[in-house]
């Protein structure tokens, strides 16, 4: 216990600084009226299209800074190009609703910023219709590119859309998207249509749509992030996708129904998830894995995951601690030994991981872990590739399935310590 306590102290302070209050917004030096712009005899039902009056609103902000006040109406928005955003602009949306057409019929977005700062989007409702749009027509709610930097998102109700709802994408990690901050936003029953791993047909990303399309919300290169207070559901792929992020937490979130998984981290550095709640999701309720380094689990509640509430392969120096896993596992396991995942927790090396990453020094303490006989195992740690250094301390089992099942032929690599209620299942096999 005392290690374990010294570990989370450890890493309180490594996120600390990202927990001071968000930075100011820039001095707005213009207040632009949408409704100055629009005819004066102007609908306000959505009935109508003003969107290149919308964006001469938008574009009559000066390059010093401003703000474009929406009136609570309905904007229909026809052209999925969208509204292109520019630095130093906020965008006062509360009680307005923007409609995209259902006639829209290519790639796109509402809002496109490339390489923007500044930037404050505040309040509003975006709908989308992928009731109606055409299969692989992906289109998102905020699209930002490029190296943006103090980004501000609050407060945002986004449905019904075919790819993200907030999607940022910078081009590598020598040009991250920086000081990005997302809160109190819902977003619901977007994203790409990915097929389930077992489905008879049609598995996978639907045609026409790309991996970046995945997630409700998806971040791609981004560095000192906050993700709070946000409810993510219904997702038709990925809850989240978070890719090459760092310094990041996320944070009081709640993430449910995905159709595939929940909290999704790819090759991520220092990402702390703490205080969310990830209930219902078809696949994993949390994956962490291809290189991903130093990223933590406190105090978040995983129920119900139709695999795994947890799967953490190819990684390195997680803390998975006083967490809440209950009753995932609720699919069937596959025939192959990498299709076993209904376990609460499955540890081993995934197959084809391009960088040949070991799965080690990982710390699953503190946690409250319920299986049912249905379950493979509570945790399952497969050593039969390169695994090591995996302590598992102080957990408290409950339910039908207590068995902490460690397999293959390196099982001095995982410690197994005071785990209340446990059943140690040591299988050695070398196949």
């Amino acid at each position: 216990m005392k290690q374990t306590m010294l570990l989370l102290v450890a890493v309180t302070s490594l996120f600390a600084p990202l927990t001071a209050s968000a930075a100011k917004p820039p001095t707005a030096t213009a207040v632009i009226q949408v409704v100055d712009f629009l005819p004066a005899d102007h609908v306000t039902d959505g009935s109508v299209s003003y969107q290149s009056a919308i964006q001469s609103a938008i574009d009559a902000v000066p390059g010093t800074g401003g703000t474009v006040v929406f009136a609570p109406i309905t904007y229909r928005i026809d052209d999925p190009v969208g509204l292109r955003l520019r630095s130093n602009l906020t965008l006062s949306m509360e009680g307005a609703t923007f409609l995209l057409s259902e006639t829209c019929a290519a790639d796109g977005q509402l809002f496109l910023g490339q390489g923007v700062s500044g930037l404050r989007l505040e309040g509003g409702t975006i709908i989308g219709r992928n009731d109606v749009w055409l299969t692989g027509v992906n289109i998102r709610g905020v699209h930002l590119t490029g190296e943006c930097r103090d980004i501000r998102i609050r407060d945002m109700h986004i449905r019904d859309l075919s790819s993200n709802g907030i999607g940022i994408f910078a081009a590598d990690e020598e040009h991250p998207s920086t000081d990005v901050w997302i809160t109190d936003t819902v977003i619901d029953n977007c994203a790409n249509v990915y097929g389930d791993y077992q489905a008879e047909s049609k598995r996978g990303p639907e045609k026409g749509s790309t991996r970046e399309d995945q997630g409700l919300i998806a971040l791609y290169h981004v560095h000192d992030f906050v993700v709070r207070g946000c409810r993510f559901e219904d997702s038709r792929s990925d809850g989240t996708h978070l890719y090459y992020c760092r310094r990041g937490q996320f944070t009081d979130n709640r993430i449910y129904r995905a159709k595939m998984g929940g909290y999704f981290l790819e090759t991520c550095q220092h990402v702390l998830a703490a205080n969310n709640v990830m209930r219902d999701n078809g696949s994993r309720g949390v994956t962490i894995e291809r290189k991903s380094d130093f990223c933590t689990l406190i105090g978040n509640t995983i129920e119900g995951s139709g695999r795994e509430g947890l799967w953490i392969p190819d990684s390195a120096r997680c803390v998975v601690t006083g967490n809440v896993f209950s009753l995932n596992g609720r699919k069937n396991n596959g025939t192959e030994r990498h299709h076993l995942w209904n376990p609460n927790i499955t540890i081993n090396e995934a197959r084809g991981d391009k960088f040949a990453t070991p799965t080690a020094s990982y710390l699953i303490a503190d946690n409250i872990i319920e299986t049912d006989a249905h379950q493979l195992a509570a945790i399952r740690v497969d050593t039969r590739e390169e695994v090591r250094d995996i302590l598992i301390q102080n957990n408290f089992l409950i339910g039908d399935n207590r068995s902490i099942r460690v397999e293959g032929p390196d099982q001095d690599a995982v410690t197994i310590e005071q785990n209340r209620g446990a059943k140690v299942d040591r299988i050695i096999d070398k196949e």
